[in-house]
């Protein structure tokens, strides 16, 4: 009888999981990374975020890599300088 037994099939199933949550762990890690080196508008954010990365993991993580943007006061704009025109040799 072999009603509790786990069958063949439980390792693919720790695998998967032991990958995904290895995939979870490191955009935590990247959140924390990034948002100790950014500056913010107001001084609590900071804190704020960090409370909401480690005790609300999942919610809290992605979050603050989409929603982190509107609240930083560093964030990079694009803007190209084109007034330095340069030539370029035809090579024949």
């Amino acid at each position: 009888m072999d009603l509790i037994a786990p069958g063949d099939g439980i390792l693919y199933w720790q695998l998967t999981t032991l990958a995904v949550g290895f995939g979870y762990f490191c955009f935590m890690i990247y959140a924390l990374v990034d948002l100790i080196r950014s500056d913010f508008r107001e001084q609590h954010m900071k804190l704020i975020w960090a409370l909401m990365i480690l005790f609300i993991p999942i919610i809290g993580t992605f979050l603050y890599l989409s929603m982190n943007r509107r609240t930083k006061n560093n964030f990079r704009k694009f803007t190209p300088d084109f007034s330095s025109h340069q030539t370029s040799k035809h090579i024949k």
